[in-house]
C-alpha cells in the first residue's frame, strides 16, 4: 500500500509541474520519494580498473568509416534554409497564423541532440554550447552532430521501427543480425538514399554473402504482401486492399496490383533440399543420416537446423509468371490470366534483355524520375523533423492528396533531388530553418487537422530516445559499445550445402555452442552491466526487446508491423520511472551524473549540475530554493531526491 500511495503522488505532482517548470512541485515530489531513496549518495569511489582489451574475435567492424558533412555545401544548404522559411512564412501570413518565437539555446541544444544523435547532451556538451560567444554555434553543432556515429545509432531506431528490423529469426532459421548490420553500416557510411532502397530491392544470395538479401527474406513466402510494403514504405502509397479487390477508396485495381507483384512474384526466398545446386538428391537429409555417425547423441530431429536449413534459405530469381486470382470479378481480364509486369506511375520501367524484372523495378522505383519516391522520404523526414507531414498520413498518398503547403512539398522534393538522395544533407537544411528552431507547437493535432508550421509540434521522446538519454547521465562513452559483428557467427553458419560434410557440420555446431564462446560474450556485457541490464545504446540491444524491458513498456514495436511504435504514456512507464533499475542506477555513486555532482563542493554549483546535466538548463530562482532546501533538509540524499524529482517531469520527457 505504501508503494501504491507513494505512485499515485508522484503522478499527481507530475501533472502539477508541467511542462516547463518544477517550481511548485520538486520538493513535495522529493520529500515523498525520500524513503523509497539511499540514505546516502557518496561520491568518492574510484573509477573500476580498465579491462584487458576484448579478443580480436569481438572487434568492432563499424565506426571505421563514418561519414562527414561536407564543408564545401553549408553555404548552400543556408541557402535553401532559408528559401524553406520563406515559404513557410508566406503560408503563416495567408492563414493569418503567427510564428512562434525563437528557442532559447536551451531548448535548441536539447532538441538537436535529441534529433540527431538521439539523446541529451552531456553535461560537457552543455557547458561548451551555452557559453559559447559564437554567433553560428547552432549550424557548426548541427554540422558536427550529423558527423557523429550518434547519428546512425539514432536514425537505425528509426528505420528499425519502418523495415521491421529484428535481431532474431526472420525466416526459417536465418537470423537478422546480418541485415541489422548493414543498416547500421549503410546509415554510418551516409549511403544516398536511392542506393540503399536499390541494394535492398536487388539483393541477391544468403543473408551472410549479402545482407541486404534481409529485405527480401524478411517477407519470405509472401510475394504479394512483400509488394504491398514495398509500396507503402518507399513510395509512401497503400495498394494493399487492391490484393482482394479493386481498392475502395483509390483508384488502383486489382488487376494494376497482380502486374506490380508480377515484377517480383519470380523472387524466390528458399532453395529445396533437392535443387540441383546441391548434385541431386535431398542433401539435408542426405547430411542428417550422415551426422549420426558423427554424433551418436544426434535422433535426426532439429539440433543441427541452423546449419542445415538456415543455408537453404537464398534470394535468387527464376522465370514465373503471375496470374489472377481464380475467383477474379472484373472485365478487363479473366480468373488465372497471366500478368506482364507494369508500374502503376509513370514512366513506365525499362527491362533490359535477360534481366530479372525485379532488377527494373528496383531501377524504376528509385529514379528520381518517380514522381512518388523523392516526394515520399522527403516528407517523411520532415514529419520526423517537425511532427507533421505535409501529406499525411506520409504513407497512404493519393492522387488527390494536397500538401498543406504545395509550393513547400515541391521544394522539397527537389532538394531531395538536387542533393543526390543524400539524406544528412537534406537534414541538415532542415535543421538549419528558422522554422525549426522556433518553439514547439504545444496544441495537439489531430487527423485532418491543418498544421501550418508555425514551429516543430511538442512531441515525447521515443522509447529509444528515453532509454538511450538514462545512458548518457550513467555511463562513460556509452558510444564505444558496439554489438559483436553478426560476421562472427556468419563464418561459422555459413556453409556451402552442396560440399560439406558431416564432420564439418558437427565441427561448426561444437564452435557454435562453444562455452569458452558464451562466457566471453557474457563477460564482456557484464562489463556494462547494472544488475542484470545491459546498459548500451538503444541500437546495440538484441531488438526487439521482451515485453517487459524499459524499452518495450515505452513503447518499442514488437517490429511486426511498420512504424507501430508508440509514444503514449501507461502506468507500467510511471512505475518504471519511479522504482525501477534504469532510474536507481542513476544514483550509483560511478555513475557520470553522481560522479559530475560530488566534484564540485558548492550544493548551488551542484544543484546547477543536475539542472544542466537532466535539463540543459539552470534552475530558476523558486527551483534553485527548493532544491536547496531539499539538500538542507536529507543532507546528500536531497541530490538524489532532486534527480528523481527532474526525471519524471514532462520537460524531461518532452522535445520542448
Amino acid at each position: 500500500m505504501v508503494q501504491l500511495r507513494n505512485l499515485l503522488i508522484v503522478i499527481v505532482a507530475v501533472e502539477v509541474i508541467g511542462m516547463s517548470s518544477i517550481d511548485r512541485g520538486i520538493s513535495f515530489v522529493a520529500s515523498q520519494l525520500q524513503a523509497a531513496q539511499p540514505k546516502t549518495v557518496p561520491g568518492n569511489r574510484k573509477p573500476k580498473q580498465k579491462k584487458k582489451a576484448e579478443p580480436a574475435v569481438h572487434a568492432p567492424l563499424r565506426s571505421q568509416q563514418i561519414a562527414k558533412i561536407d564543408a564545401s555545401t553549408r553555404k548552400a544548404a543556408l541557402a535553401s534554409a532559408a528559401r524553406i522559411d520563406e515559404l513557410i512564412d508566406a503560408n503563416l501570413l495567408k492563414h493569418q497564423v503567427s510564428p512562434n518565437t525563437p528557442t532559447s539555446d536551451e531548448q535548441f541544444l536539447r532538441r538537436i541532440y535529441l534529433e540527431i544523435v538521439g539523446t541529451i547532451p552531456t553535461l560537457q556538451q552543455t557547458r561548451a554550447f551555452l557559453t559559447s560567444p559564437d554567433h553560428e554555434k547552432r549550424s557548426r553543432l548541427i554540422d558536427s552532430l550529423l558527423s557523429q556515429e550518434g547519428y546512425s545509432s539514432n536514425f537505425y531506431n528509426y528505420w528499425a521501427d519502418i523495415l521491421r528490423l529484428k535481431d532474431g529469426q526472420i525466416a526459417n532459421n536465418v537470423p537478422g543480425r546480418p541485415y541489422c548490420e548493414w543498416v547500421k553500416v549503410s546509415l554510418e557510411m551516409n549511403m544516398p538514399y536511392d542506393k540503399f532502397v536499390y541494394e535492398m530491392l536487388t539483393a541477391e544470395g544468403k543473408i551472410w554473402d549479402d545482407p541486404a538479401a534481409g529485405y527480401i527474406l524478411r517477407d519470405s513466402g509472401m510475394p504479394l504482401d512483400a509488394m504491398n510494403n514495398t509500396v507503402r514504405v518507399f513510395l509512401g502509397t497503400q495498394i494493399g486492399c487492391a490484393q482482394c479487390h479493386n481498392h475502395p477508396f483509390d483508384r488502383w485495381t486489382q488487376k494494376e496490383f497482380y502486374e506490380m507483384a508480377a515484377f517480383t512474384f519470380g523472387t524466390t526466398t528458399r532453395r529445396g533440399a533437392g535443387d540441383k545446386k546441391f548434385g541431386g538428391g535431398n542433401v539435408v537429409n542426405k547430411l542428417r543420416t550422415d551426422l549420426k555417425k558423427v554424433d551418436p547423441k544426434f535422433d535426426g530431429g532439429g539440433k543441427y537446423n541452423r546449419l542445415l536449413v538456415s543455408n537453404l534459405a537464398e534470394v535468387y530469381d527464376r522465370p514465373a509468371k503471375l496470374q489472377l486470382p481464380h475467383d477474379y470479378q472484373y472485365d478487363d481480364a479473366k480468373p488465372k490470366q497471366a500478368v506482364d509486369p507494369k508500374t502503376i506511375f509513370e514512366p513506365q520501367a525499362k527491362l533490359e534483355k535477360d534481366e530479372p524484372p525485379r532488377i527494373a523495378f528496383a531501377r524504376w522505383l528509385t529514379s528520381a524520375e518517380n514522381p512518388r519516391f523523392g516526394k515520399t522520404i522527403a516528407n517523411r523526414l520532415w514529419k520526423k523533423s517537425f511532427g507533421v507531414g505535409l501529406i499525411e498520413p506520409i504513407d497512404d498518398i493519393k492522387d488527390d492528396s494536397q500538401p498543406e503547403n504545395p509550393e513547400l512539398m515541391e521544394f522539397l522534393t527537389a532538394e531531395m533531388v538536387r542533393v543526390k538522395f543524400d539524406l544528412k544533407e537534406y537534414l541538415r537544411i532542415i535543421y538549419n530553418t528558422k522554422a525549426y528552431q522556433r518553439e514547439a507547437a504545444h496544441a495537439e493535432v489531430n487527423p485532418g487537422d491543418e498544421f501550418h508550421f508555425p514551429g516543430p509540434i511538442l512531441r515525447r521522446m521515443t522509447a529509444e530516445q528515453v532509454w538511450d538519454s538514462f545512458i548518457t547521465l550513467a555511463a562513460y562513452k556509452p558510444n564505444e559499445y558496439q554489438a559483436e559483428p553478426a560476421s562472427v557467427e556468419a563464418k561459422l553458419v555459413n556453409i556451402d550445402l552442396a560440399t560439406a560434410t558431416a564432420d564439418l557440420v558437427y565441427k561448426r555446431d561444437q564452435q557454435l555452442r562453444s562455452a569458452e564462446l558464451r562466457k566471453t560474450r557474457e563477460a564482456r556485457d557484464k562489463d556494462h552491466s547494472y544488475k542484470g541490464t545491459l546498459l548500451v545504446r538503444a541500437s546495440e540491444l538484441p531488438s526487439p526487446r521482451p515485453p517487459g524491458h524499459f524499452l518495450r513498456q515505452f513503447g518499442q514495436s514488437d517490429r511486426e508491423s511498420i512504424e507501430a511504435s508508440s509514444v503514449d504514456g501507461s502506468v507500467p512507464q510511471v512505475l518504471q520511472m519511479f522504482n525501477g533499475p534504469i532510474t536507481h542506477m542513476l544514483l550509483e555513486p560511478t555513475s557520470v551524473l553522481c560522479k559530475n555532482v560530488f566534484v564540485d563542493k558548492s550544493p548551488e554549483a551542484r544543484v546547477d549540475i543536475v539542472f544542466l546535466s537532466i535539463l540543459a538548463r539552470k534552475p530558476s530562482a523558486e527551483e534553485r530554493q527548493a532544491a536547496l532546501g531539499e539538500v538542507k533538509a536529507h543532507g546528500d540524499a536531497g541530490y538524489g531526491n532532486v534527480v528523481w524529482a527532474l526525471v519524471n517531469t514532462r520537460e524531461f520527457l518532452f522535445i520542448q
